[in-house]
């Protein structure tokens, strides 16, 4: 398997912490939350382009710029 099809994992440039997922495709992938009986994410939300995200840890809050580029 190469490495270009390996999803992977975008890190708040503050804590190093997860943000979300970049899809091999560059589609940014977004979960949160989880129910306790199918243990899926309650949210799921796909992203197509560059995106601004605020760090959701308490003691972090960094806004993070990412770009998109296929």
């Amino acid at each position: 398997m190469d490495s270009y099809s390996v999803n992977t994992f975008i890190l708040c440039e503050k804590c190093n912490k997860k943000l979300l997922q970049r899809r091999p495709n560059g589609i940014f992938v977004f979960r949160f939350g989880r129910n306790n009986q199918s243990k899926e994410p309650t949210i799921e939300i796909e992203i197509h382009g560059s995106l601004r995200i605020k760090c959701f840890r308490k003691k972090c809050g960094h806004i993070n710029l990412i770009n998109y580029f296929p």
